[in-house]
């Protein structure tokens, strides 16, 4: 089995029936969505994208990766790339997402997305949207929604006690700071979404001894970050991701199921870990 732990229900970029078409051809057999938070965003080159890679390894030259990311942020939250705006939503809709999940509940699962910073009222709303059908856990964005982790103390409190996994995509500084929510939740369940980003090495030799998993998506990591990950984490402790529809296109412009696939299947480690990447963790993380 396949399951795609990390992609976005994005129907301007990739819609229903072509997505679906896409994960037949892929063999990809479940799908745990998060809802959009974004415009749809352009192509970024992939030199631009490894010299952030490359700035974001060492904790000497990741403060100059976090000066580039805050002056793509514009004073109203949201992303200036290009001379273009791209709205940033600061409380993405969840909707669309679990509809889907309803109407093709053996394939699709679904991340409820919550943002403390921009509602006050975060904690009826995970009430809310833990009860909904392939509901698995919720989806936290401190990077681009910009805000720092400990607004999510209350939040991560309650899914600590509903046995609920949150899925982060963690920022600079004190918008990651992982070290104080893994020691003040040690029962909380943490998935670093993109091989634990923005920190790497740093995160995965704290994560190693802490209930911190990582997944391994998008070309915010590439195949040597993502061996490394599970060199130093250990198979046991990364998932399968894609970050689709962003990332790696096809010939046709569409999303490319089998770049962060192909990295996962030559991984110098036993079959046996590979399925546990490609399935088995996500599995016992969600309890399905």
């Amino acid at each position: 089995m396949i399951i795609d732990s990390h992609a976005h229900f994005e129907p301007r970029m990739l819609g229903e029936a072509n997505l679906i078409q896409k994960l037949d051809a892929a063999g990809v057999d479940k799908v745990a969505l998060i809802p959009a938070m974004n415009d749809p965003l352009p192509h970024v080159p992939e030199f631009v994208l490894a010299a952030s890679r490359a700035l974001m390894q060492s904790g000497l030259t990741r403060p100059l990766a976090e000066a580039a990311h805050r002056f793509t942020l514009t004073s109203e939250g949201n992303l200036r790339l290009g001379g273009t705006i791209y709205n940033i939503y600061p409380q993405p809709d969840n909707e669309p997402a679990f509809a889907l999940v309803k109407k093709y509940p053996g394939r699709f699962l679904a991340w409820a997305f919550l943002n403390p910073r921009h509602n006050p009222g975060v904690l009826d709303d995970l009430e809310k949207w833990r009860h909904e059908k392939g509901m698995i856990g919720v989806k936290l964005h401190p990077h681009w929604h910009d805000y720092t982790t400990d607004l999510l103390y209350p939040l991560f409190e309650r899914m600590q006690e509903l046995n609920l996994p949150a899925l982060i995509h963690l920022g600079f500084g004190k918008r990651g700071d992982f070290r104080a929510i893994a020691e003040k939740f040690p029962r909380l369940k943490i998935i670093s979404a993109h091989a634990g980003f923005p920190f790497y090495q740093d995160m995965w030799n704290f994560a190693k001894h802490h209930n911190i998993y990582v997944d391994l998506s998008s070309p915010y990591i590439d195949e040597n970050l993502a061996r490394a990950a599970v060199k130093v984490m250990g198979a046991d402790r990364c998932l399968y991701g894609t970050d689709a529809p962003y990332g790696f296109s096809d010939q046709h412009k569409g999303y490319d199921y089998s770049e962060i696939r192909g990295w996962v299947e030559r991984l110098p480690v036993s079959s046996t870990d590979k399925e546990k990447i490609f399935a088995g963790n996500f599995r016992e993380l969600v309890k399905i």
